[in-house]
């Protein structure tokens, strides 16, 4: 409690500023629609721009304005103009870096982290401003507000999931997997339940891949860990757009939704 100038109490309430998760690209490798395919998915991006995807690329908004970037599987000067604190990156595959390679030209030293394997030459070589370190599973950063824990993944390179804690609020990036390896899973169960999860669903209901989830190995992984869960890298090898999200709406309800390029949402 505190007084103001006449004597009289009165309580101060501290405003609680949300996370904000910013999905600028939700897509697989090609992209959606992919060049010259005439997919049903693929045609349906391109008369309806919302079922368009751009390669993964998510970035997370800090209580304190700042922002983080996960992956940069697009150019994203036109969509994300502001100070980065860090880049992490899941992997190297060429999908998820390809706008590295114009945003190391940014005016300002930024710090990359990102798993050792696989690591692209010409961005150690020539890393322009940013600043590349190695990052192992279980690993943590503070940047600010925000506590990143690294998590091992399952995936055809060596590949880094996420954990982004702030003031009790929590989110795990889990893409690219095929499910989660033992010590993942445990790690996140003693953090469960987490406020959201976003989790790798490439492929359709059915679908069998050694390195990605399908849609129903996705919303379940991303259930059993978290209050809401979100299904990102979808690939045009899956359901179309309008076709994905009644799946999921008449399967799992409002606990699961369908990620698309340009979602916000609040944690």
């Amino acid at each position: 409690m505190r007084k103001d100038f006449k004597g009289n109490s009165f309580m101060v309430i501290k405003r609680v500023v949300e996370m904000l998760v910013y999905f600028i690209g939700t897509g697989g490798s090609e992209g959606i629609p992919a060049h010259l395919c005439t997919c049903s998915t693929c045609n349906e991006a391109r008369n309806f721009s919302f079922a368009q995807r751009r390669p993964s690329t998510l970035a997370i908004i800090t209580e304190d304005k700042k922002a983080v970037l996960f992956d940069v599987g697009t150019d994203i000067r036109d969509l994300l103009n502001v100070p980065l604190e860090a880049v992490f990156l899941t992997h190297w595959h060429h999908d998820h870096i390809y706008g590295l390679y114009k945003l190391r030209w940014m005016a300002r030293k930024t710090v990359l982290y990102a798993p050792e394997g696989e690591a692209d030459a010409l961005i150690l070589k020539d890393p322009k401003n940013l600043k590349p370190e190695i990052l192992r599973p279980f690993e943590t950063v503070e940047l600010g507000s925000l506590r990143i824990t690294s998590l091992e993944l399952n995936h055809s390179v060596e590949t880094l999931g996420y954990l982004v804690e702030e003031d009790g609020r929590s989110v795990a990036i889990l893409y690219d997997t095929k499910g989660l390896p033992e010590e993942t899973a445990e790690f996140l169960e003693r953090k469960a339940p987490l406020r959201l999860a976003i989790v790798d669903a490439t492929y359709p209901p059915g679908t069998d891949d050694p390195y990605h989830n399908n849609v129903d190995e996705a919303a379940e992984m991303g259930r059993s860990l978290a209050e809401r869960t979100v299904l990102s890298h979808i690939s045009h090898k899956n359901l179309p757009f309008l076709e994905l999200t009644d799946y999921v709406r008449k399967r799992w309800g409002n606990g699961v939704l369908v990620a698309y390029d340009g979602m916000v949402f609040y944690v």
